[in-house]
């Protein structure tokens, strides 16, 4: 394998594990439970808000050359600043951070029930501390060693699950209900949001493994590659994890949304398997809490605080933040987030789109409309 091609893949299995945690295992199967027989039409209005637009926000970071503040500097640098600060805030300690270890807990839940929240959140929030204390080896971390053993964990659930699945009833709603359902439930994984700051994190790793070999063209060029990859992966399991939530409802029914997939493979291969897939569970939600913890981190040192404290103590914040909020459980966090969302992520989606039009010769007044 060229060396090239192995960093691409390297850099897109890191991507598709960056984006795939909590909300990313929740909520497809939540609208395969909801849609049901039409599942079809939740996953085209969950692939538009989950896939595409993200693959928007990705593509033009890259042709901004992973550079954030150039990116948002259209704004204006005091609008820029708050809206990166309230992204931030969103997908790190005040948002999915907390959302990672709940739903991590709820695999855990399955085979210690009478195991405390705090406990278990107090031992993951330490380990994502201790996997961003030092700089430099989050993407090789999470791309070589845990996408492998979650991409076939959830495969093989996935594969067998279907296979092993009855019949169900057809579901009650419209087809445009389904559709929508599934367009809006695309917005609380936050995949946009994320997208700007993955796709700096991805560029600035192909530009540090290339070194001074490497032109802004091959690493735009490999970086899109990169994308592709990661969007490929997650468009996958998404598709999967929505016929599981479809093929599984009769049995979903009193089941927390984030208990579904353990109980999902408690009921496909038996008891034994609530370990492996609480682990599968913790290993996903892990990855992408590490980065953005170390995101939200690296923000605070550098652009709230001017590199007035240190890097240590910035992770310090983050994971205690983080722990403190993760005790008001899944569905309260979500619930809140689901406001916010409401608003920001219209307004998000097109700026993507302006961005990106920016970067092609068009006309300007037709990019300004």
């Amino acid at each position: 394998m060229k060396p090239t091609t192995k960093l691409v893949l390297t850099a897109g299995f890191a991507m598709f594990s960056m984006f795939f945690g909590s909300g990313n295992l929740i909520f497809p199967l939540l609208i395969g439970f909801k849609a049901q027989s039409l599942y079809i039409y939740a996953i085209l209005g969950f692939s538009i808000t989950a896939v595409c637009v993200p693959f928007l926000g990705m593509l033009g970071m890259m042709k901004f050359k992973g550079d954030r503040k150039e990116y948002f500097s259209v704004l204006g640098k005091t609008p820029a600043f708050i809206l990166t600060l309230l992204m931030l805030m969103l997908m790190g300690p005040f948002g999915v951070i907390p959302r990672c270890v709940d739903v991590a807990f709820g695999g855990f839940e399955l085979m210690y029930p009478a195991l405390p929240l705090w406990i278990f959140s107090a031992f993951f929030c330490t380990f994502i501390g201790a996997l961003i204390w030092r700089t430099n080896s989050i993407v090789d971390i999470i791309g070589l060693f845990l996408t492998p053993l979650k991409l076939g964990a959830y495969a093989l659930l996935i594969v067998v699950g279907i296979w092993l699945s009855a019949p169900v009833t057809h579901s009650q709603l419209m087809p445009s209900s389904s559709f929508f359902l599934g367009l809006h439930k695309g917005y609380q994984t936050m995949d946009l949001l994320a997208s700007f700051f993955f796709a700096s994190t991805i560029y600035h790793y192909l530009k540090t493994a290339l070194g001074k070999k490497s032109s802004d063209e091959q690493l735009v060029r490999m970086g899109i590659l990169a994308s592709l990859v990661g969007g490929a992966l997650l468009a996958a399991c998404y598709i999967g994890l929505v016929m599981l939530g479809h093929l599984y409802s009769p049995f979903l029914v009193n089941v927390p949304q984030e208990s579904m997939l353990a109980a999902i493979a408690q009921k496909t291969f038996g008891h034994y398997a609530v370990p492996f897939i609480a682990v599968t569970l913790a290993v996903s939600c892990l990855a992408t809490a590490t980065i953005l913890a170390a995101l939200f981190a690296d923000f605070v040192k550098e652009d709230i605080c001017q590199n007035k404290i240190s890097r240590p103590h910035a992770i310090l914040f983050t994971v205690i933040t983080s722990f403190s909020l993760s005790l008001l459980g899944f569905e309260t966090i979500c619930n809140w987030l689901g406001y916010i969302l409401e608003w920001i992520y219209p307004f998000l989606m097109a700026f993507s789109i302006y961005q990106l039009a920016s970067k092609f010769k068009t006309n300007p007044k037709a990019i300004r409309a």
